[in-house]
């Protein structure tokens, strides 16, 4: 092959435009259908308001194991949780390896804003830590606890599952030893 006929040749096309061109917000395909702008309106003149902040709780769980101790979490309920609401499942979100309440960039913290308020009745959602980080078997004795505590506390029956990274092998471990997961 020549280099003529090489893709590598002075002769080949230019580099695609970059791929991260957003809309202008003005494309009528992402505005707000009543308002006709790119947020959801929260003013008085437009008759919407947002939906109530969920209430954060921290919370600190027992864990009956060989190693015992308590695993702490951060539990965001609905608004009209528990008096109105009807929701009886709950996402359990759990970091990688490394642990912690905030996940990875932080998505944890926005998803346990967001979730309780997602519709009327809202889903809550637990950010829980691991009393041992990076080491399964106690691990999942951490999210079994918490799914404990939540269905004694919270009549919270069904739960989904959320795991990053390492968050992951808690995650299919409990989804394949307890029918409460969802």
């Amino acid at each position: 092959m020549s280099a003529a006929n090489s893709s590598l040749s002075s002769t080949s096309s230019p580099p695609p435009q970059s791929r991260s061109h957003r809309p202008p917000p003005s494309d009528p395909s992402i505005l707000h259908p009543k308002t006709k702008t790119s947020h959801h309106p929260t003013n008085k003149d437009n008759n919407v308001k947002p939906p109530p902040q969920p209430h954060t709780l921290p919370l600190t769980i027992k864990v009956s194991d060989s190693r015992g101790g308590a695993v702490p979490g951060i539990l965001h309920l609905p608004a009209n949780h528990p008096s109105t609401s009807s929701s009886k499942t709950a996402a359990i979100l759990l970091s990688g390896a490394g642990g912690g309440l905030v996940g990875p960039s932080s998505i944890y913290l926005s998803l346990g804003t967001k979730l309780p308020r997602l519709h009327p009745n809202g889903i809550p959602v637990l950010r829980l830590d691991y009393r041992y980080p990076a080491r399964n078997k106690y691990c999942v004795a951490d999210v079994l606890a918490a799914m404990s505590h939540l269905e004694r506390e919270y009549a919270i029956a069904k739960f989904v599952l959320i795991g990053w990274s390492f968050g992951g092998a808690p995650v299919f471990t409990v989804a394949g030893m307890d029918e409460r997961r969802v």
